[in-house]
Protein backbone atom coordinates (compact mmCIF):
# COMPACT_ATOMS: atom_id res chain seq x y z
CA UNK A 1 0.00 0.00 0.00
CA UNK A 2 1.38 3.17 -0.84
CA UNK A 3 0.53 6.58 1.42
CA UNK A 4 3.13 8.90 0.39
CA UNK A 5 5.37 9.70 -2.58
CA UNK A 6 8.78 8.08 -2.91
CA UNK A 7 11.83 10.27 -2.12
CA UNK A 8 13.99 10.92 -4.95
CA UNK A 9 17.56 13.19 -4.25
CA UNK A 10 18.85 14.04 -7.67
CA UNK A 11 22.54 16.23 -8.20
CA UNK A 12 22.15 18.88 -10.15
CA UNK A 13 23.74 19.24 -13.61
CA UNK A 14 26.54 21.79 -15.37
CA UNK A 15 23.40 22.05 -17.89
CA UNK A 16 20.87 24.32 -17.01
CA UNK A 17 18.62 27.15 -18.79
CA UNK A 18 20.10 30.55 -19.22
CA UNK A 19 17.26 32.30 -16.97
CA UNK A 20 15.92 32.10 -13.51
CA UNK A 21 13.23 29.17 -12.95
CA UNK A 22 11.96 25.84 -10.86
CA UNK A 23 15.15 24.07 -10.18
CA UNK A 24 13.53 20.89 -11.47
CA UNK A 25 13.48 22.90 -14.92
CA UNK A 26 16.20 24.96 -14.44
CA UNK A 27 18.63 21.39 -14.98
CA UNK A 28 18.93 20.37 -18.49
CA UNK A 29 21.08 17.69 -18.21
CA UNK A 30 20.71 14.06 -19.39
CA UNK A 31 19.41 12.93 -16.07
CA UNK A 32 16.80 15.35 -15.79
CA UNK A 33 16.23 14.21 -19.30
CA UNK A 34 15.72 10.73 -18.36
CA UNK A 35 13.58 11.94 -15.08
CA UNK A 36 11.22 13.71 -17.34
CA UNK A 37 11.17 10.91 -19.74
CA UNK A 38 10.18 8.25 -16.94
CA UNK A 39 7.81 10.27 -14.72
CA UNK A 40 4.00 9.44 -14.15
CA UNK A 41 2.02 11.91 -13.21
CA UNK A 42 -0.05 9.44 -10.76
CA UNK A 43 3.32 8.32 -9.43
CA UNK A 44 5.34 11.56 -9.29
CA UNK A 45 8.39 10.68 -6.55
CA UNK A 46 9.14 13.48 -4.08
CA UNK A 47 12.27 15.23 -5.67
CA UNK A 48 14.69 16.98 -3.39
CA UNK A 49 17.78 17.94 -5.49
CA UNK A 50 21.70 18.73 -4.25
CA UNK A 51 22.93 21.74 -5.75
CA UNK A 52 26.71 22.24 -5.57
CA UNK A 53 26.35 26.01 -4.89
CA UNK A 54 23.14 25.77 -2.77
CA UNK A 55 23.40 22.40 -1.01
CA UNK A 56 19.59 20.93 -1.11
CA UNK A 57 16.67 22.41 -2.12
CA UNK A 58 13.31 21.84 -3.10
CA UNK A 59 12.51 21.09 -6.67
CA UNK A 60 10.62 23.99 -7.51
CA UNK A 61 12.39 26.14 -5.72
CA UNK A 62 13.25 29.08 -8.38
CA UNK A 63 17.08 29.69 -8.46
CA UNK A 64 18.94 31.72 -11.08
CA UNK A 65 21.79 29.67 -13.47
CA UNK A 66 24.87 28.98 -12.01
CA UNK A 67 28.53 28.03 -12.40
CA UNK A 68 29.91 25.76 -9.48
CA UNK A 69 31.15 22.24 -10.14
CA UNK A 70 30.81 19.11 -7.35
CA UNK A 71 34.44 18.00 -6.15
CA UNK A 72 35.81 16.46 -3.32
CA UNK A 73 36.38 19.50 -1.32
CA UNK A 74 32.96 21.05 -2.00
CA UNK A 75 31.65 17.57 -0.91
CA UNK A 76 33.32 18.24 2.52
CA UNK A 77 32.05 21.91 3.12
CA UNK A 78 28.55 20.66 2.36
CA UNK A 79 28.65 17.21 5.17
CA UNK A 80 30.30 20.31 7.39
CA UNK A 81 26.92 22.44 7.26
CA UNK A 82 24.44 19.27 6.90
CA UNK A 83 22.29 19.64 9.75
CA UNK A 84 21.22 23.33 9.19
CA UNK A 85 20.87 22.82 5.61
CA UNK A 86 18.45 19.16 5.44
CA UNK A 87 15.19 19.63 3.75
CA UNK A 88 12.11 19.87 6.02
CA UNK A 89 9.81 19.18 3.97
CA UNK A 90 9.95 15.36 3.21
CA UNK A 91 6.74 13.15 3.66
CA UNK A 92 7.57 11.13 6.71
CA UNK A 93 5.88 7.56 5.70
CA UNK A 94 8.94 7.36 2.20
CA UNK A 95 8.93 3.87 1.81
CA UNK A 96 11.40 4.25 -1.24
CA UNK A 97 14.29 6.18 -1.59
CA UNK A 98 16.85 6.31 -4.43
CA UNK A 99 20.08 9.00 -4.47
CA UNK A 100 21.09 9.93 -8.49
CA UNK A 101 24.49 11.26 -8.90
CA UNK A 102 28.11 10.72 -9.28
CA UNK A 103 30.23 9.84 -6.08
CA UNK A 104 30.54 13.04 -4.28
CA UNK A 105 27.07 13.92 -4.36
CA UNK A 106 26.19 10.59 -3.16
CA UNK A 107 28.61 11.01 -0.54
CA UNK A 108 26.38 14.07 0.64
CA UNK A 109 23.70 12.53 0.17
CA UNK A 110 23.97 9.18 2.50
CA UNK A 111 25.01 11.62 5.05
CA UNK A 112 21.61 13.44 5.02
CA UNK A 113 19.66 9.97 5.04
CA UNK A 114 21.37 8.72 8.36
CA UNK A 115 20.17 12.30 9.95
CA UNK A 116 17.12 12.28 8.19
CA UNK A 117 16.61 9.06 9.77
CA UNK A 118 17.80 10.33 13.33
CA UNK A 119 15.54 13.52 13.04
CA UNK A 120 12.45 10.91 12.26
CA UNK A 121 11.46 12.83 8.95
CA UNK A 122 12.56 9.57 7.13
CA UNK A 123 10.85 6.15 8.42
CA UNK A 124 13.51 4.01 9.72
CA UNK A 125 11.79 1.06 6.75
CA UNK A 126 12.60 3.75 3.92
CA UNK A 127 14.44 1.32 1.31
CA UNK A 128 17.08 3.38 -0.02
CA UNK A 129 19.06 2.67 -2.97
CA UNK A 130 21.92 4.48 -5.31
CA UNK A 131 22.80 5.06 -9.05
CA UNK A 132 26.20 3.85 -10.19
CA UNK A 133 28.81 3.24 -12.87
CA UNK A 134 28.77 5.28 -15.87
CA UNK A 135 25.92 8.08 -16.60
CA UNK A 136 24.29 5.70 -18.96
CA UNK A 137 23.99 2.91 -16.28
CA UNK A 138 23.07 5.87 -14.12
CA UNK A 139 20.30 6.55 -16.25
CA UNK A 140 19.31 2.97 -16.98
CA UNK A 141 18.81 2.66 -13.21
CA UNK A 142 16.70 5.98 -12.89
CA UNK A 143 14.45 4.99 -15.22
CA UNK A 144 13.56 1.64 -13.85
CA UNK A 145 13.08 3.41 -10.44
CA UNK A 146 10.27 5.73 -11.86
CA UNK A 147 8.95 3.68 -13.83
CA UNK A 148 8.23 0.99 -10.54
CA UNK A 149 7.02 3.29 -8.26
CA UNK A 150 3.03 2.62 -7.63
CA UNK A 151 0.44 5.15 -8.13
CA UNK A 152 0.14 7.60 -5.01
CA UNK A 153 -2.64 7.21 -2.90
CA UNK A 154 -3.62 10.44 -1.04
CA UNK A 155 -4.31 9.92 2.49
CA UNK A 156 -7.80 12.24 3.56
CA UNK A 157 -7.85 11.28 6.73
CA UNK A 158 -7.63 7.66 9.56
CA UNK A 159 -9.97 5.49 11.32
CA UNK A 160 -9.85 5.50 15.19
CA UNK A 161 -7.08 2.35 14.81
CA UNK A 162 -5.08 4.54 12.24
CA UNK A 163 -6.66 2.50 8.77
CA UNK A 164 -6.05 5.61 6.43
CA UNK A 165 -8.50 6.64 4.63
CA UNK A 166 -8.20 7.57 0.90
CA UNK A 167 -9.50 10.16 -1.54
CA UNK A 168 -9.24 7.73 -4.16
CA UNK A 169 -9.04 3.79 -4.48
CA UNK A 170 -8.68 1.35 -7.91
CA UNK A 171 -10.90 3.46 -9.99
CA UNK A 172 -13.30 4.96 -7.22
CA UNK A 173 -13.75 8.07 -5.31
CA UNK A 174 -15.25 9.57 -2.07
CA UNK A 175 -18.40 11.16 -2.91
CA UNK A 176 -18.84 9.03 -6.10
CA UNK A 177 -22.69 7.91 -6.87
CA UNK A 178 -22.39 3.97 -7.72
CA UNK A 179 -23.96 1.03 -7.85
CA UNK A 180 -24.72 -1.40 -4.62
CA UNK A 181 -24.46 -5.34 -6.28
CA UNK A 182 -23.72 -7.88 -3.70
CA UNK A 183 -21.36 -9.94 -6.13
CA UNK A 184 -22.53 -13.43 -3.94
CA UNK A 185 -26.37 -12.25 -3.93
CA UNK A 186 -27.50 -11.83 -7.55
CA UNK A 187 -30.85 -12.43 -6.32
CA UNK A 188 -30.97 -8.31 -4.88
CA UNK A 189 -31.65 -6.18 -6.81
CA UNK A 190 -29.13 -3.39 -7.02
CA UNK A 191 -29.17 -0.51 -4.67
CA UNK A 192 -27.93 3.40 -5.08
CA UNK A 193 -25.50 4.61 -3.48
CA UNK A 194 -22.94 6.90 -2.37
CA UNK A 195 -19.10 6.32 -1.27
CA UNK A 196 -18.48 7.93 2.09
CA UNK A 197 -14.88 6.50 2.79
CA UNK A 198 -12.33 4.37 1.15
CA UNK A 199 -9.63 2.62 2.66
CA UNK A 200 -8.04 -1.34 2.45
CA UNK A 201 -9.86 -3.51 4.91
CA UNK A 202 -9.10 -6.59 6.43
CA UNK A 203 -10.82 -8.25 3.14
CA UNK A 204 -8.72 -5.86 0.74
CA UNK A 205 -9.91 -2.36 -0.60
CA UNK A 206 -13.32 -1.64 0.64
CA UNK A 207 -16.01 1.27 0.31
CA UNK A 208 -17.85 2.79 3.28
CA UNK A 209 -21.25 3.54 1.50
CA UNK A 210 -24.12 6.02 2.44
CA UNK A 211 -27.48 4.72 0.91
CA UNK A 212 -29.58 7.40 0.79
CA UNK A 213 -32.84 5.55 0.03
CA UNK A 214 -32.31 3.32 2.83
CA UNK A 215 -35.90 2.56 4.97
CA UNK A 216 -33.77 1.28 7.80
CA UNK A 217 -31.51 3.55 9.87
CA UNK A 218 -28.84 1.12 11.42
CA UNK A 219 -28.10 0.37 7.45
CA UNK A 220 -27.93 4.33 6.25
CA UNK A 221 -24.20 3.16 5.58
CA UNK A 222 -22.37 0.00 4.94
CA UNK A 223 -18.91 -1.35 4.36
CA UNK A 224 -18.55 -3.39 1.41
CA UNK A 225 -15.74 -4.41 -0.72
CA UNK A 226 -15.28 -2.45 -3.75
CA UNK A 227 -16.34 -5.90 -6.17
CA UNK A 228 -20.23 -5.62 -4.65
CA UNK A 229 -20.32 -1.12 -6.43
CA UNK A 230 -19.96 -0.37 -10.14
CA UNK A 231 -19.89 3.16 -11.24
CA UNK A 232 -23.44 4.78 -10.96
Amino acid sequence: MNTAPALLIMACSARKLPYAAPALDLYRGVMYGTYRANVRAAARPHVVILSALHGFIAADAVIEPYEQRMTPARADDLLATLDAGLPSDLPAATGEVMLAGGADYRRVMRAAVVQLRARGSLSAAATVTETSGGIGYQRQQLGEFLRKLSPVREVIGHHPNGTPLFRTLDGFTVGQPVSLQYAARPDIAPEQAEIAELFCGPAGPTANLRLPLSKFPDRAYTWVGLNDIRAA
